[in-house]
């Protein structure tokens, strides 16, 4: 019985010392996370420069919405080309747009109209700018008024990177039938 204590004892010795680091190997587990902490902090910054590029295109995509929708009302609104780029631009104060964002959001309004013959037309591809007086008269269907709204935002990076670009720009752009 003592034997058999005693090889368990010599065992859990070897055992012990199996774990116990080899000379070699102290700073190993120190070295491996020096190398890895700048590319894991590379990684970290790239997913928040891709997470600020959506916000953007999202809250630049929203502007245009909102000033599409506003010109959308009726013939009035449709024919107010500031008042759909001040919705649009007036939008974007509630959003938080990026960091390093140079200059405002601008928008771009235009109005067209294009003739529905009955076959269903829509605002897409959108009309030319101006063309609602010259085709009313010519116009044998229903004269379908069509507003659109192009936004545009620069924003830089948080850090500068060599070979990558100092800046990127947002676009949004929305088209809409004004009601009747």
């Amino acid at each position: 019985m003592e034997d058999m204590n005693l090889q368990k004892d010599k065992q859990q010795v070897q055992r012990v010392a199996a774990r116990k680091r080899r000379p070699g190997e102290a700073g190993q587990a120190l070295l491996e996370v020096a190398f890895l902490l700048p590319v894991m902090c590379l990684l970290w910054i790239g997913i928040a420069e891709l997470g600020r590029a959506a916000s953007a295109t999202i809250a630049v995509n929203n502007a245009a919405t909102a000033g599409v929708e506003y010109g959308a009302q009726n013939s009035t609104t449709a024919n107010d080309i500031t008042g759909m780029e001040n919705a649009a631009t007036k939008d974007t104060l509630g959003n938080n747009l990026p960091s390093g964002t140079s200059g405002k959001m601008t928008a771009t309004a235009t109005n067209g109209c294009v003739c529905d013959d009955g076959g269903g037309t829509s605002c897409s591809p959108m009309p030319a700018p101006g063309t609602c007086s010259g085709i009313a008269g010519a116009c044998t269907g229903q004269v379908v008024q069509c507003v659109q709204v192009t936004t545009q935002l620069s924003f830089g990076p948080m850090l500068n990177y060599p070979g990558l670009p100092a800046s990127y720009q947002a676009n949004g752009q929305a088209v809409m039938r004004v009601r009747k």
